[in-house]
This record gives C-alpha cells, sequence and structure tokens, in this order.
C-alpha cells in the first residue's frame, strides 16, 4: 500500500511540474531610470522562477524568483544596468522558457530617440496581433527604435474581470502581442473600460493596477489616482487619470491632479513635453451613435497648461479611428485604431481638425534634436499621415534653468543646491498638493537644503530671483 501511495503522488508530481505554465509572458515596466528595468510575468499555478539575465544570450546571471501575491505573480527588478544598453533575459518555470531582451533608456542629454502608441485594442486581440507585428518589423528595420510604447487606454472591454486581461491583453496565441511587450515597456493610461466591472458599472481600476504597478505621483496602489511622468532620453511624458475625481462621464481631472500637472510640467528641463490620455479634447467628432464627444475638461483646463509650459504633442485614444488636430499650435492625436470595432468619423478635415481616417494604425514618433515626425502607419506599413514640428527660441531648453543642479536627487534628505549668479534668491520646497514645506534664502553658489524630516514622496523645488523662476521635481526616499 506505501510503494501504491508512493508512486501515486509521484506520477502527480512529475504531471503537475509538466502542466506548469506561464500564461502571462514576461512584459516590461519602466522604472523611469536608465539603470532599470522590471520585468513581470504570472504562472497558473504555485512554484519558484529562475530568472536569469545578461548583455549575451547566454544569460550569465540567474536568481531564484518567488511569487508574490495571490495569484502566482512574479516579478524582477533589474539594476545597475548600464543606459543605452541591450540585455537578454530568461524565464525558466517548470519546463516552461520564455525569453525576451531590452534596450535600457538612453543617458538623460541623449537628443535623438524613437517611440511607439497605439491603443482601443479589447476585444480582438487578433488586430492588435497586426498592428504589433508591424511595430516589430519597425523595430526590426532599426533597431535603436527599441524604447518604449505608449498605450492610450482601453486594452481590455471589461477591466475588472479578470479573464478580459488574460484573454484579451496577454493571450499566449498571439506571439506578436508578447513579444512587444518583451522587448520594450508599455505605458498604459487608464481608460473608462478599465474601471467597468461586469455589470458595466464603473469602479476602480484594481485589475490594471495588479499588471501595471506603475509608481504613481499620488502614491495610489488601490487602482486610483493613476497620473504619474517620466523622462526619457529628450522628452517628458505625463500620464493623466481622467478618472480619478471619481467621475466616468464627463471624464475630467482632479483639481489635485491638475495641480501635480502645473508643477510637474514646471519642474522639467527636457525640451520636448508630452501628455497621455484617454478621452482627447479635440477630435474628429462625427454624428454617429458610437463617436465620443470631444472632452470639455481638457479643453478648458488642460490645454491652458499644454500652453503656459509648450507641450508640443497630447496623445489620446477613446474614438476608435485616427484624427490630428491643431489648437494653438499644440496638436492633439486620436490614436484609438488598435484593434477594437472602427468609428466612421463624419469629418476628415477643416476647423481645428487637420486630417482623420477610419483605419487600424499604431505612431511612430522620431525625435532628432530639434525637430520631431509624427507618422500614424497602417499595419500594412502604409502612411496614414505625417506631421513634423520644429522647436525655435523659447522652446528649446533655457539655458537659465540649466543653470540649477541639484544633487543627489532622489535622496535620503540632504540635497545640495548648485546655483549660477542667483545669490539672495530664494529657495522653496512645495509638495505635490502644492503645500510650502520649506523656504530659505540662497546665501552661496553652492548651499544645502534638509527634508529628513518630511514624508517620502516627490516635491517641487522653486528657485526664484527677480524676474527669474526655475522650478524642478526632487524625490525623497
Amino acid at each position: 500500500m506505501r510503494l501504491i501511495l508512493i508512486l501515486i503522488f509521484s506520477t502527480m508530481s512529475g504531471y503537475y511540474v509538466f502542466s506548469q505554465s506561464i500564461i502571462k509572458e514576461p512584459y516590461l515596466l519602466y522604472p523611469d531610470d536608465n539603470t532599470k528595468m522590471t520585468i513581470m510575468w504570472q504562472a497558473n499555478g504555485s512554484g519558484t522562477s529562475t530568472f536569469l539575465w545578461g548583455e549575451t544570450e547566454a544569460c550569465e546571471n540567474s536568481i531564484s524568483v518567488s511569487e508574490y501575491g495571490n495569484d502566482h505573480q512574479f516579478t524582477h527588478t533589474l539594476t545597475n544596468l548600464s543606459p543605452q544598453q541591450k540585455y537578454y533575459y530568461k524565464v525558466e518555470l517548470g519546463t516552461a522558457i520564455k525569453t525576451g531582451d531590452f534596450i535600457t533608456a538612453p543617458f538623460s542629454d541623449t537628443q535623438n530617440l524613437t517611440f511607439f502608441l497605439y491603443g482601443d485594442t479589447k476585444l480582438h486581440p487578433e488586430i492588435q496581433n497586426m498592428v504589433t507585428g508591424r511595430i516589430l518589423t519597425e523595430i526590426n528595420n532599426n533597431p535603436n527604435a527599441q524604447s518604449f510604447c505608449l498605450f492610450t487606454g482601453d486594452g481590455v472591454n471589461i477591466g475588472n474581470v479578470e479573464s478580459e486581461w488574460q484573454d484579451q491583453f496577454f493571450n499566449t496565441a498571439y506571439s506578436n502581442n508578447n513579444t512587444l511587450k518583451s522587448k520594450i515597456p508599455y505605458i498604459l493610461v487608464r481608460g473608462n473600460h478599465e474601471n467597468i466591472n461586469s455589470n458595466y458599472l464603473s469602479g476602480n481600476a484594481s485589475v490594471f493596477y495588479k499588471y501595471w504597478p506603475y509608481a504613481f505621483a499620488s502614491g495610489s496602489s488601490d487602482g486610483d489616482d493613476m497620473y504619474h511622468s517620466f523622462d526619457y532620453g529628450p522628452v517628458h511624458i505625463a500620464v493623466l487619470d481622467q478618472y480619478d475625481n471619481g467621475t466616468f462621464d464627463p471624464a475630467q481631472i482632479s483639481t489635485a491632479q491638475l495641480s501635480w500637472l502645473q508643477n510637474d510640467l514646471a519642474s522639467t528641463n527636457k525640451k520636448w513635453k508630452f501628455i497621455l490620455l484617454h478621452e482627447p479634447g479635440w477630435s474628429a467628432k462625427s454624428v454617429s451613435k458610437s463617436e465620443h464627444d470631444n472632452n470639455s475638461d481638457i479643453q478648458n483646463n488642460v490645454q491652458p497648461v499644454c500652453i503656459q509650459y509648450h507641450v508640443k504633442a497630447v496623445f489620446g485614444g477613446h474614438n476608435h479611428y485616427y484624427a490630428h488636430c491643431i489648437v494653438d499650435s499644440i496638436n492633439h492625436f486620436t490614436l484609438g485604431g488598435g484593434g477594437a470595432p472602427l468609428y466612421t468619423p463624419s469629418y476628415t478635415s477643416g476647423g481645428v481638425l487637420v486630417y482623420a481616417e477610419s483605419a487600424y494604425h499604431f505612431m511612430k514618433v522620431q525625435i532628432q534634436e530639434d525637430t520631431a515626425v509624427f507618422t500614424a502607419i497602417k499595419p500594412d506599413g502604409s502612411i496614414i499621415e505625417t506631421t513634423r514640428i520644429e522647436l525655435f527660441g523659447s522652446d528649446k531648453i533655457n539655458d537659465i534653468k540649466e543653470s540649477v543642479k541639484i544633487y543627489p536627487n532622489p535622496s535620503f534628505g540632504i540635497y545640495t543646491i548648485q546655483t549660477k549668479n542667483l545669490i539672495n534668491g530664494i529657495i522653496t520646497v512645495f509638495d505635490i498638493s502644492g503645500q510650502k514645506k520649506l523656504n530659505d534664502q540662497i546665501t552661496s553658489n553652492k548651499q544645502t537644503i534638509n527634508l529628513s524630516n518630511f514624508s517620502n514622496g516627490i516635491y517641487f523645488l522653486k528657485v526664484k530671483k527677480k524676474n527669474i523662476v526655475i522650478q524642478k521635481r526632487i524625490i525623497l526616499m
């Protein structure tokens, strides 16, 4: 009897190991640091993974990774990487082996960059698979384009239903979708469909956060207040959450988030500033029942901030087509052609609308110093529209802003402020809500401030002397 039990247990154990699989293949998250990369994956049962990585396909380094949470998820963040360097990695789980590779973010003073955008995929991963296949072709044709992808929201139809994410966004049957996520980090914005449950009632985006746990400026970890920003080479991108004030129709950002956005854009020294959101302020609005209205909150509250801080493009989705509008010299792109059923715009041009087309597509953005080219491309490689933007005069990096250096940043509390010709100016530090935390006079070209008594998080440091006002973001660890 004992022998029979041992044989049964051995058989069951062997079957368990053999049947264990990776159901969400390895995908990348960008930690807003050019020396780090986060890799996540999920299994269909309990176990331990082996993670291997290195600068060659041999993946000479390895570590054992245990699952976290209660749903067999795994994550590992690589640190101390070299900027703008290619790395290879491998995940082993039972008999399952998945591989990937990525290039770390470039040095902060890099002037050239290519990245991609698309969104609104929902019920049709097979169409998304054609879109991502073409993006992979673009990367194969230009290896330097292996950077990151912005996603304009609505990756699934019912965001708070677990199976929707597996079937529509991580489905292992669609290799292009998974391969692209294993090669470039995705930055997703919360769409309206990320919020709803099986009764189509609005709520928070808890399942979204489960698989995309970005470091939100609010500190949120419950699927709400999901706004943040990041730098990547020459660009600064603010990701807005249009549902953080609890309303979903009409969508609008909270006053706290608007204040954060103003401080965030004022604090960056990147000459290319973009905004990622879901519901566009201007699109190719038609009379069709399925099409969404222009978002008045973006028009009335966010647009003035874009003008003030020289934002060059706002990327959205929500309407399932391509549209390009220009308002006050700011380009508003609707990039909702990632796979969801297409809408037909009533207008293709006129007024603020430059062009619109009902087509599946993605966008490639190519930046070379003071020039950016925005190209909307169909899955077959044909071009919908190309837009070129040049920076002139005050849009370029301000030499005065570069005259203030803050280090170390991030810090545990002690920061050194190095300035030029700003003695007798005032240093002020605000938290993300706009509350003043410190006010001090500049007495030398190099002095320190101590924030160690404050809570960890993001703060904004403002230097002011007469008509010179410089604001930068600092991080307290």
